[in-house]
């Protein structure tokens, strides 16, 4: 009988493959649910430090609108310069709601610049890369203009909106209670209907202005034709997707300002009332900013859930899981420049012409510019 004599070599333990970001196929709504978490712990130096910025810069804004913007009109208003009746609206509803306004539009504005960071951060990781902060303003470079433009345009659309909508509520509510009612009725469904209208056929505008560089009017084409036939799917998800993340705001901040409220009363608990305001306003600044980086959090989950659904709708509608799955294929192993990578997410050749050439001389000709 032959013995073994060893001629085989021995067996060795090999490293399973990494897991991927992403299947490279249409997502299911686990994936892309999944994948938005993945996100935030994949490289959270490059879209969670953002987020944190602009969610305090959202909050901020809101706080300074009230304070010299809302308080000040309903002084003026309660000082002579209106009816008495001017200003019980302004002052039981009005100021609230332009106030309440003006913070839902810097949130919703707080959304786009962040979609943009995500999705150039998520369109790397689904190829197995993962951007420096450098490389990051390097793939950024030409576009951040565009994007805080459209921010701007998203914030003044919803303040502008809004305050029609006040303002029609405001004019009828005084000629009889039941035509108030029905003014509220009819406009607060009118409103929400038309903001999820257009919030969804725009909702990946920063997608394609960040990852296909496109010019403002072929990203708001394009869009609208990345969402037709998938209005109620695209709807949807991101409905499921903010409500989760509200409720965990909410199961998180709640306690952290109720926290807050009674240590001020314990501090302060000498009954004096400037030591008792001091100690409440700087507890309303503690939670606030607590506040601002769980929003971040959520900000970064919902935002990457907006750009992983930009890539599913391309892998269905353009076949782009195949064209990633051939770069994968050749892909270089770093994320250095290379002028001679053919870009995996250009966009069709119908949009050729909208794309906005790189400004950087060095960057000419690569696709991650």
């Amino acid at each position: 009988m032959a013995e073994f004599t060893g001629a085989f070599p021995a067996p060795t333990w090999t490293p399973p493959a990494p897991e991927p970001f992403v299947p490279l196929r249409p997502l299911t709504l686990g994936q892309i649910l999944a994948g938005a978490f993945r996100a935030l712990r994949h490289n959270p130096g490059v879209v969670l430090v953002p987020a944190i910025v602009f969610s305090l810069a959202a909050s901020l804004g809101g706080l300074a609108f009230g304070a010299f913007v809302v308080d000040p009109l309903a002084a003026s208003i309660g000082s002579g310069y209106g009816s008495a009746s001017l200003y019980a609206w302004v002052s039981g509803f009005g100021a609230g709601a332009l106030g309440w306004l003006v913070i839902q539009a810097l949130v919703i504005g707080s959304g786009v610049p962040q979609q943009a960071v995500a999705a150039v951060d998520v369109s790397h990781a689904v190829v197995g890369r993962r951007l420096t902060p450098r490389g990051f303003r390097r793939r950024t470079r030409g576009i951040r203009a565009r994007t805080f433009a459209w921010t701007g345009l998203v914030v003044l659309a919803v303040v502008l909106g809004g305050t029609v909508g006040i303002a029609a509520i405001g004019l009828l509510e005084p000629t009889g209670p039941y035509a108030g009612l029905f003014t509220g009725f009819l406009v607060y469904p009118a409103c929400a209907a038309l903001v999820a209208w257009l919030g969804t056929k725009l909702a990946f505008v920063p997608s394609a202005l960040a990852v296909e560089r496109l010019r403002f009017g072929a990203a708001l084409a394009r869009s609208w034709r990345l969402t037709r036939k998938s209005f109620w799917r695209t709807f949807g998800i991101r409905l499921l997707a903010w409500g989760m993340i509200w409720i965990a705001t909410m199961l998180v901040s709640v306690p952290v300002t109720l926290l807050v409220g009674w240590l001020a009363s314990i501090v302060a608990g000498n009954g004096d009332l400037g030591d008792y305001l001091a100690v409440t306003r700087a507890g309303d600044i503690a939670a606030g900013v607590v506040s601002a980086v769980i929003a971040a959090i959520g900000l970064v989950v919902t935002t990457s859930v907006d750009a992983l659904l930009y890539l599913d709708l391309r892998m269905r509608r353009e076949g782009l899981d195949l064209e990633l799955s051939r770069f994968m294929e050749r892909r270089r192993p770093t994320t250095r420049i290379d002028p001679d990578e053919v870009d995996p997410f250009r966009p069709p050749a119908d949009l050729a012409s909208s794309r906005v050439p790189s400004s950087s001389t060095a960057d000419a000709g690569s696709p991650w510019a």
